[in-house]
């Protein structure tokens, strides 16, 4: 993949998105201070992964199903 690539009509990088960038963009669009889109992100994080961790899929429309896998020891 090149450094910006585009899938469905959506620009990609290499680089990932980071919690504060995430955080700030919310805070920008949704007239909300840093910290309190920080919290969100925060909380949107955990509930993604506790329904992981009890084994449930999670489905994130236009990004996709995520799926916890076990992984075998080594």
């Amino acid at each position: 993949m090149s450094a910006a690539a585009s899938y469905r009509g959506f620009a990609m990088q290499r680089s990932a998105m980071k919690r504060e960038e995430l955080a700030g963009a919310l805070a920008r669009e949704h007239r909300l201070t840093r910290a309190a889109a920080r919290d969100q992100v925060d909380e949107l994080v955990h509930k993604i992964l506790k329904a992981l961790r009890k084994g449930e899929p999670v489905e994130l429309p236009g990004v996709g199903r995520l799926v916890a896998k076990s992984r075998s020891k080594k």
